[in-house]
């Protein structure tokens, strides 16, 4: 195959079964392929690589914007959700000149060199800053933001954030989930909203991962994290959530020039070229330190204590970091990190010896798959600043190239424009990559200091220069020791903090269950209370009743005789309890019956007398004394109403009601 004439580009590795390569679709069996150029971006003057999830962008010298790999959700910006198998130019941005670009899982932001940040793909949680949750097939300028300038972003799995100039400020939206906002809740937000908490900082940088976001303030390159704290990748020692961002303690004294962040890890790079790392294992590059673990506070990877790194970047399960020479050192437990050498372990940082001399100066690092920027121009250190000035403000992100803490001088090993070099070819299949070839345009892109006196010179001299390995190592124990000894503390502190909680817990516990206690006790004697009067109550109503059935028998058997006998015409043996009877009437009763007086039944005597005038006081209830006045030989006989002797019985009938006599009749009272 011929070579092209250009002889720097897009080197890419991993899977490709979204076409997230680049380089055409691949055979099923070929998923895990080594490094190898992008052919079609070989004519384009690519400055800015990006990739995340399945899918890879790059960014042009003059603005343009390319994308390829999986467009389900039209994080590829081409108006379709149609997968990509080659690089293709976003033309909706092609007047925009764009230049930064920053990429998620699903989604895509992009700022212009007006500062105008402009945002496509899925829009869920309101990651793109819209108003809505609505997704955008087409990049669409956030209006949230119009008047300001924009100097950098960066896109989260499902946030975004982004740092505004004059006056500085950082704003976030999208999934508030644990805090990942920093804006002390965990509410969504669907357009930007200003993290109140870093108004105070001069914020220079800003990342987002897939659960936590970070920043980089200039007073010192101190660190500030929130989010999620799952795997301690927030490196405050614990793992809990943080909804306000946070002082990462730990480096608050390394000058940090760039981090960035995976889905459960973090890291991030010093002034001096070292690299920190913490969260979750099997990524961090700890492991030739002995087995490694979570990191719940940062910790250098003392593998890569004899190089200067220039950038740094995460993955979903591997990192990657470019050193000063241009070589590309990556580690983690995805195949991602480029390693085809059957001897290369997992999680020790280990050189990608194919892309040893091949002039790298960024990497990114997606789920999959992993893109790098090849650059064969070697500059001197005045052409590098005035490159960097012209581009602005450097990417953001886990996808965020990261240039040199210093310029001045050439590359280490680049011997002037005029030098010759032995061609070495880069495999890729189809094409060549050729190493040593200095008339193709590129750029270094310059690292901010944060010192009052600008950039740092003679990076490759005697000043910028890596310290001794041992004084290295020996500041890095001490800081070590100090950071454990401050860990310590902290931890002692809130152990001490949550055993007086628990303590009152404990108490509290204590109480409210003597107190629960005493309720069921009180329950229990309410309902024995209860029960025990409604027993006495339905013993009462049914003695109640009993009584009353009693008398109703009593009073039914007493009147029922007592018709019987008035209905026979005689009144013998009838007592009933307050009537008044007694043995005087009996004997008045048999003496009349004797004698042929009232009370026969026989027919030849006279009848018995009325009921009515009975009632009303007759002859027959004469109480005792009036008896014996009227006894057998001297008693006035009944007589029979409408007799000739009806005047004697009116005179007897007034002479009983005289002596109050009792009625015969029941409720009867005296006459």
């Amino acid at each position: 195959m011929g070579q092209s004439s250009t002889k720097a580009g897009v080197v890419v590795w991993g899977s490709s079964e979204h076409g997230q390569l680049g380089i055409g679709s691949l055979p099923a069996e070929d998923r895990a392929v080594q490094p190898r150029i992008v052919e079609q971006l070989r004519s384009v003057h690519v400055r800015q690589v990006c990739c995340a999830g399945h899918y890879s962008c790059g960014l042009s010298e003059n603005g343009e914007v390319y994308t390829w790999g999986c467009g389900k959700d039209g994080q590829l910006g081409h108006g379709e959700t149609k997968d990509v198998y080659t690089p293709k130019a976003v033309r909706t941005l092609q007047s925009k000149l764009i230049r930064t670009v920053s990429c998620a899982e699903h989604h895509v932001a992009a700022v212009s060199e007006s500062g105008v940040l402009f945002t496509w793909g899925k829009g869920q949680n309101g990651r793109l800053g819209h108003g809505g949750t609505e997704s955008e097939l087409l990049p669409k300028a956030v209006e949230g933001l119009a008047g300001h300038h924009v100097s950098q972003v960066s896109c989260g799995d499902f946030h975004t954030a982004c740092v505004l100039l004059n006056p500085t400020h950082v704003y976030a939206w999208g999934l508030g989930l644990s805090g990942r906002l920093g804006h002390g809740d965990e509410a969504d937000r669907c357009v930007p909203t200003l993290v109140e908490a870093l108004s105070v900082n001069h914020v220079t940088f800003v990342a987002c991962g897939g659960h936590h976001s970070a920043t980089i303030s200039d007073a010192g390159g101190q660190l500030m994290t929130w989010g999620g704290g799952a795997f301690g990748k927030l490196g405050h020692g614990n793992r809990l959530a943080q909804t306000s961002p946070k002082l990462v303690t730990a480096l608050q004294n390394k000058k940090l020039v760039q981090a960035s962040l995976g889905p459960h890890h973090s890291a991030a790079l010093t002034q001096k070229g070292e690299v920190y790392t913490w969260g979750q294992a099997g990524r961090l590059g700890h492991a030739s330190q002995g087995a490694e673990v979570d990191e719940m506070v940062p910790r250098q990877v003392m593998a890569l204590s004899s190089v200067f790194v220039l950038q740094v970047s995460c993955g979903h399960s591997h990192c990657a970091v470019v050193t000063e020479t241009g070589d590309v050192w990556a580690w983690g437990s995805s195949r991602a990190f480029g390693h085809t050498e059957p001897s290369a372990v997992p999680n020790v940082p280990t050189m990608i010896k194919v892309l040893s001399g091949k002039a790298i100066v960024q990497v990114a690092c997606g789920m999959t798959h992993s893109i790098a920027l090849s650059d064969y121009r070697r500059l001197t250190g005045k052409a590098a600043l005035a490159a960097a000035r012209s581009m602005g403000a450097a990417p953001a992100g886990k996808d965020r190239m990261s240039p040199p803490a210093a310029a001045g001088g050439r590359l280490e090993g680049d011997g002037g424009p005029d030098a010759k070099k032995p061609e070495r070819y880069l495999d890729s299949g189809e094409a060549a990559l050729l190493s040593g070839d200095e008339r193709n345009p590129g750029v270094l892109v310059e690292r901010h200091d944060t010192t009052e006196g600008g950039p740092e010179k003679g990076l490759y001299g005697s000043k910028g220069l890596p310290a001794p390995a041992i004084e290295r190592e020996v500041a890095f124990l001490s800081a070590e020791l100090k950071a454990y000894q401050e860990q310590t503390l902290r931890l002692a502190k809130l152990l001490q903090e949550t055993k007086t909680k628990l303590e009152a817990l404990q108490n509290e516990n204590s109480f409210l269950k003597s107190e629960l206690e005493v309720m069921h006790q009180c329950s229990n004697d309410s309902d024995e209370r209860l029960d025990t009067l409604r027993r006495h109550f339905n013993d009462r109503i049914r003695e109640m009743e009993r009584r009353y059935s009693e008398k109703e028998r009593v009073w039914k058997e007493t009147f029922g005789r007592l018709r019987s006998h008035l209905e026979l015409g005689t009144m013998e043996g009838v007592e009933a309890p307050g009537m008044g009877l007694g043995p005087d009437f009996t004997m008045a009763r048999r003496q009349g019956s004797a004698s042929g007086g009232p009370g026969r039944v026989d027919g030849q005597g006279p009848a018995l007398a009325d009921p009515v005038a009975l009632s009303e006081g007759g002859p027959m209830g004469l109480p005792g004394e009036e008896a014996a006045g009227h006894g057998a030989a001297g008693s006035e006989p009944l007589l029979p109403a409408g007799s000739e002797n009806a005047g004697a019985r009116s005179d007897s009938q007034q002479r009983m009601r005289a002596a109050g006599r009792v009625s015969l009749w029941p409720g009867g009272g005296q006459s």
